[in-house]
């Protein structure tokens, strides 16, 4: 028997590269039309929007528990500013920019006066939620602490 006339037999196993790029560009482009659904802007601005304020509110707590009490945290509808109780006195915040910090398209429908006093709890001690866009934010009786729900 002769072995020399028997043809190796070739598999063809895979995919060729034009099928992979065509898989590829197709993934792409349903990505591209179904992401929005999942994810849009509004809820990113709210999110930016209630982290900058609870971020405020425990610097205002801090700032009132070192300097004796008396710091306020003014919140508007699309803004807020901290400052001395009574004095009209504009603090800065930790990096140094100044108030008023303003909310990129989200409002707020709680707006209002927020007084801290020397031991970090709200002026008057009373449990309140804050709701800005659709996150709400509470400052807890008698510990003044402010934490997202």
């Amino acid at each position: 028997m002769n072995l020399t006339c028997i043809k190796p037999r070739i598999l063809n196993r895979g995919f060729t590269l034009v099928e992979l790029i065509v898989v590829i560009l197709l993934i792409g482009i349903l990505s591209i039309s179904i992401a929005p659904r999942f994810f849009s802007v509004t809820s990113y601005q709210d999110r930016k929007a209630s982290d900058e304020l609870l971020s405020a509110l425990r610097y205002t707590q801090q700032m009132a528990m070192a300097r004796g009490g008396n710091i306020q945290l003014n919140l508007q509808n699309n803004n807020f500013t901290i400052e001395i109780s009574g004095s009209g006195t504009d603090l800065r915040s930790p990096d140094g920019a100044p108030y008023p910090r303003f909310f990129d398209g989200v409002t707020t429908t709680t707006p209002g006066i927020y007084v801290f006093d020397g031991l970090g709890r709200r002026v008057p001690n009373t449990e309140i939620d804050i709701t800005i866009g659709n996150k709400t934010i509470r400052i807890e009786q008698d510990t003044g602490y402010a934490h997202q729900l």
